[in-house]
């Protein structure tokens, strides 16, 4: 028999996501009490269970061992949120609960769930390489401190601009919503933008889902938001990729800054314009957000999905 311990790794870095432990984000998540002590896992490992492997009655699995009983698990077994901690899985009964679990919690709090597109939604970025003679005067007016900046430098190569309203939209919308990130990026970039959109971690959590974590490449879904989706909102720009949430979604009009092949116009950063925060894109979705979320706590809609979104917006 060998015995494993499996503790969260300690980090060295003093940076302000360093507070937030996978243990105690995976608490969060899951609904568990943030007082009680991080579990402890113990790996037991017998030559029967190895060969001949076997599934729990449990409902979490953490890199292949049952957070409940500490027995090896199939390798298939459960769904992966590996978005909330590396490695962990959950079944179907589980996910189903922690859904209406902590959409209870959320209501009872006057919030409802966020689901946010990035790239043309809340920014837009491109890379060096692409850029036109009349966008390179850019590289040198980019932002270093993440606070109130809004065109930032990514690995030395991109170039990302947040859009108008961004950050003002987050705040307020973070007090009426659970707010989840949902890209096509990969897991790498979606943390590294999330960081300049959310630079304290005061809206996003671990809540950052990657294409990573989609089984289809070309469609998002609602199955890893952790929330029902009578209460839950999508704003993207591009609404092919919604196709079975089509009742759930604000589409919005793309955030192009940089040059588009597709256009034949200069772009905003050629012109050296850019949208009016007080009368874009955000601005008017976080009005009909507001409108959702009264009519939903003053008790006039019970499901969000019944909304015509399209003539609201």
């Amino acid at each position: 028999m060998v015995a494993v311990s499996v503790r969260p790794p300690t980090s060295t870095h003093h940076h302000v996501r360093s507070k937030i432990t996978p243990t105690s984000t995976l608490h969060r998540s899951l609904g568990l009490d943030s007082c009680s002590k991080a579990p402890r896992i113990r790996l037991k490992i017998f030559d029967e269970s190895i060969s001949l492997g076997f599934n729990c009655e449990h409902s979490t699995v953490i890199n292949g061992v049952c957070l409940h009983c500490d027995r090896p698990m199939a390798s298939d077994y459960g769904i992966r949120f590996d978005y909330i901690f590396d490695g962990l899985r959950l079944t179907l009964d589980e996910i189903s609960r922690l859904k209406v679990s902590n959409s209870n919690k959320l209501f009872a709090q006057k919030k409802l769930h966020l689901v946010l597109d990035l790239d043309h939604t809340l920014l837009h970025s491109k890379a060096f390489k692409k850029l036109t003679p009349d966008e390179l005067y850019l590289k040198k007016q980019t932002d270093s401190n993440t606070s109130d900046g809004s065109l930032f430098v990514l690995d030395d190569a991109y170039l990302v601009k947040l859009r108008p309203f961004v950050r003002t939209f987050l705040k307020e919308a973070s007090s009426m919503f659970e707010i989840y990130v949902c890209s096509m990026g990969s897991r790498y970039y979606v943390k590294k933008v999330a960081e300049f959109l959310d630079p304290e971690g005061n809206f996003f959590d671990s809540r950052l889902i990657a294409r990573e974590d989609f089984k289809e490449k070309s469609k998002k879904n609602l199955d890893l938001v952790l929330g029902q989706e009578c209460g839950t909102i999508i704003v993207d720009d591009t609404k092919s990729v919604w196709s079975d949430h089509l009742d759930n979604l604000i589409t919005v009009q793309k955030y192009n800054y940089f040059a588009d092949r597709h256009q034949n116009c200069k772009s905003q950063a050629e012109m050296k314009t850019d949208e009016i925060e007080s009368e874009g894109e955000l601005q008017n979705v976080l009005e009909v957000l507001r409108g959702i979320h009264g009519l939903f706590f003053d008790g006039l809609i019970k499901d969000v999905r019944c909304l015509p979104f399209k003539l609201l917006f």
